[in-house]
């Protein structure tokens, strides 16, 4: 059986059908003007260049730090993005950070025309304002077939179906992402792709990682906080109504979207933002809820979340004192440790040091 099936069905005694009927129940007509369609892509030809090298940096991270907060990241032109994407035979990765980049939309159309398999390319047109309602679902629809572990693709569908009013829907994706494990929005993959892209135009390497870091959005956090929204929201509805038994698998499936967001990257917005839904749906629950595997109850992961904030919240005050008399050595390991352990880690190896 699987695992949504198990959860909503068999520890609830509710069938999976219930829970999609009492959402369909919250249907309503929806009516809106369609996004602008994007343009036709044209290809363009791929040419291999290498890379020039990087010129030597010289500074403290606390000079580039204070450059960069005066300044702003460096300014790459469509040209110099040219040459980036050439180099790097105008594979998806660039493309992609090409197109966030410049706001250039040719980028990402010349992306989806040469790459229609590929998950960061079908996510990235699913998430572009630009994009019609119709190319945003067949995006939507391409990137969860590709990708099929990935509950990311389930949640941004519930967002879709919710914004249109479709709640059935909404509720048999975010049923499936019960079943799928992992949550992944491909930052790291942005964020690599872009520090290249600032190597490619001449920038020093210090200023390259802090500029991509820097520079970093997260496109997806949005949409999975108004996914949390609705969830409570309803929530409160079907309490209203008196139909617990849509109320309580809405507060799982609430749980299951916190702790995913958390678990998907190294990044502490990730690890706050999924904290802070999670503590939402937790705070629903009498605090001796039986909540994880383990025999953890609401009340403890509760506790657990509070501990695990104000860690994050000191050890950040210490790093940003500490931070900008890091040499340009320690800067570097410290973003290949964020990388590799996550950003706290990372965090508390400079501070151990």
């Amino acid at each position: 059986m699987s695992r949504g099936a198990l959860i909503v069905g068999g520890a609830l005694a509710l069938a999976v059908g219930a829970w999609v009927f009492s959402f369909r129940h919250l249907d309503k007509k929806w009516q809106s003007q369609p996004l602008p369609a994007s343009k036709q892509a044209a290809p363009r030809p791929a040419k291999a260049r290498s890379l020039p090298a990087p010129l030597p940096s010289g500074k403290s991270a606390a000079e580039a730090w204070a450059e960069l907060l005066k300044n702003g990241a460096p300014k790459l032109s469509v040209a110099q993005l040219n040459d980036y994407a050439d180099a790097c035979g105008r594979d998806a990765q660039s493309l992609i950070v090409a197109a966030r980049l410049s706001g250039d939309v040719a980028f990402l159309q010349e992306a989806a025309l040469l790459y229609p398999e590929n998950p960061l390319v079908q996510l990235e047109v699913a998430l572009c304002p630009s994009a019609s309602t119709e190319d945003r679902r067949a995006a939507l629809e391409a990137f969860k077939a590709v990708s099929p572990d990935n509950a990311l693709g389930d949640y941004l569908s519930a967002h879709l179906s919710f914004s249109e009013g479709n709640y059935g829907e909404a509720a048999s994706g975010l049923l499936a992402s019960l079943d799928h494990g992992t949550l992944a929005d491909f930052s790291e993959q942005i964020m690599a792709g872009t520090e290249q892209a600032y190597l490619s135009a001449g920038q020093d390497p210090l200023t390259a990682q802090l500029a991509a870091m820097a520079g970093l959005t997260r496109p997806t956090l949005a949409p999975l906080r108004e996914v949390s929204r609705h969830l409570d929201g309803l929530k409160d509805e079907f309490i209203k109504a008196e139909d617990y038994d849509a109320a309580h698998p809405t507060v799982i499936v609430g749980l299951d979207l916190g702790q995913k967001i958390q678990s998907q990257a190294p990044y502490l917005i990730d690890q706050l933002v999924g904290m802070s839904i999670e503590r939402t749906f937790l705070e629903q629950l009498d605090p001796l809820t039986t909540t994880g595997a383990n025999g953890q109850t609401a009340g403890e992961r509760l506790a657990e979340l509070e501990a695990k904030k104000a860690d994050i919240q000191t050890t950040s005050v210490a790093f940003s004192e500490l931070s900008m008399k890091m040499d340009e050595a320690t800067s570097k390991e410290y973003f290949v440790r964020m990388r590799r352990d996550g950003e706290l880690s990372a965090m508390k190896w400079v501070l151990a040091r």
